[in-house]
């Protein structure tokens, strides 16, 4: 007999609700966990690992889904996306500062339209992306020192800017570009101004809100980028002066300090796992290093940086909000459904459905380099990209950016001026890492809410709360 759904677990309060906006800003991880905790010591007989959690943010209702089951519905059920709209869920957060038309903020039937356009217009950007990349690398690290004791996070995030001006300002290697500093400073007020707790815009002569702030950035950033696009210092063809447009508004979006951020949190976990990450006492990257195959190696450099995805995705999460009510059916219909009633918001938390032991076994927790490394047993991926029709646009790009990146680090790079490049290592400054930052990477499962609360960021992106310093040492490829 079929159970009647029910709304996810809480019954959180108006008042109730600065104080749950204020926590799950400080740690999703802490909030959602000690909410599921709570709801396994209330009902045992329904306890389920990863339960729909309700919360109240900015006092709206929201269901915070982190099963993978759960997750893959939203993201892939026809039927159900249908009763879903990413515009209306990221209406005040997102499009004052990113205007439409964008491919993030459309639903339906706009989005798969313009989405194809924008998937022939990437293309053009294949040919000759990884000798580009390669050259970023090479002279990011060559103005590093060997021997420096550096911030990873802030080092890829230096990296990140680059690389994504490159391709999309066409920026020259060696930084010679006119307004870069300018682009990155506004792009910084733009996402402060964006998550801001305080979602008002107030412009006096003794105090302007971040949010006022931002929304001068985006204007700022609107006319820059524009003036790039009419000038031909952007990669796309551009027809008319709407196409113009389009391009100059995805733009902002593709050099974004979220953008820059989200890559440099990819680009330090997988630095961290190619260099310090000790497989039966052998770094991976001195592992890859031995691999004579090219091929061989590249596929386990894909699945190395597949897994990173899965356990430590830049961005933790999406939203949805529904436009009619919404069932979610359990994993085998084993708990009751979930209702979702119309008019919330819904709350992807990626993070949580990459470790879902039902989706990943035992070993979900943990980092496992070869995990997708054997194509005749593939495995389920991770949510980093999202899944489904708004699967985001620039994975590929991502990938083959990191792709890139390793390759560089190891040596393996083909470019004009890899002749003579040195070969990049990574070490520790002679510490432990972070208990919370060990269960960002996967080394370390099962990691205390508290902890993840104390060591790891996770709003706008993920990374440590505090500096990770590492040595950057140059090695002749032999």
């Amino acid at each position: 007999m079929s159970q009647p759904p029910r709304l996810p677990y809480g019954s959180p309060t108006t008042l109730s609700s600065i104080s749950e906006n204020f926590a799950l800003h400080s740690s999703l991880e802490s909030f959602i966990t000690a909410r599921t905790l709570a709801f396994q010591k209330a009902y045992p007989h329904l306890a389920d690992a990863r339960s729909p959690i309700r919360a109240k943010v900015l006092n709206r209702d929201v269901a915070i889904l982190s099963s993978y089951h759960h997750v893959r519905q939203i993201l892939c059920d026809d039927t159900i996306r249908s009763c879903l709209s990413s515009s209306q869920a990221y209406d005040e957060l997102m499009a004052p500062f990113f205007p439409p038309p964008n491919l993030l903020l459309l639903d339906p039937p706009d989005h798969q339209v313009r989405k194809q356009i924008w998937l022939e217009k990437m293309s053009t950007l294949k040919s000759d992306i990884q000798p580009l990349i390669h050259c970023c690398v090479l002279v990011h690290f060559r103005n590093t020192p060997s021997g420096s004791l550096v911030d990873l996070y802030e080092s890829m995030k230096s990296l990140s800017w680059r690389i994504l001006l490159s391709i999309f300002l066409q920026r020259e290697d060696n930084g010679n570009v006119d307004d870069a500093a300018e682009i990155e400073a506004l792009h910084e007020d733009l996402l402060r101004g964006q998550f801001s707790l305080f979602p008002f815009s107030i412009n006096t002569p003794f105090w302007r809100s971040p949010r006022s702030k931002g929304l001068q950035a985006r204007q700022q950033l609107q006319s820059r980028l524009q003036s790039k696009v009419t000038r031909g210092k952007c990669p796309f063809a551009v027809g008319d002066p709407e196409d113009g447009r389009d391009i100059a508004n995805h733009l902002l979006l593709f050099t974004s300090s979220l953008a820059a951020k989200a890559l440099a949190s990819l680009l330090m976990a997988v630095l961290l796992d190619l260099f310090l990450f000790d497989q039966a006492g052998t770094p991976l990257s001195t592992k890859l290093r031995s691999t004579g195959d090219p091929k061989q190696r590249s596929s386990y450099i894909q699945s190395m940086v597949s897994e990173v995805e899965r356990l430590s995705p830049p961005v933790v999460g999406i939203m949805r909000r529904t436009t009619q009510d919404v069932v979610l059916r359990s994993e085998g219909d084993l708990a009751p459904p979930t209702l979702v009633p119309q008019g919330w918001d819904i709350w992807l938390y990626f993070l949580g459905a990459g470790r879902d032991h039902a989706a990943f076994g035992e070993a979900a927790e943990s980092f496992v380099p070869g995990r997708y490394f054997d194509t005749h047993s593939p495995q389920q991926e991770g949510f980093a990209f999202g899944a489904g029709a708004k699967t985001c646009l620039g994975k590929g790009l991502i990938r083959t950016i990191a792709m890139a990146v390793v390759e560089s680090c190891l040596g393996q790079a083909q470019t004009s001026e890899s002749t003579n490049a040195p070969m990049i290592d990574l070490q520790g400054d002679g510490g432990e890492l972070p208990v919370g930052v060990q269960g960002w990477l996967g080394w370390q499962p099962k990691v205390k809410p508290e902890d993840w609360a104390r060591d790891m960021k996770q709003l706008p992106t993920q990374r440590p709360r505090k500096p990770v310093m590492v040595k950057i040492q140059h090695q002749l490829a032999a």
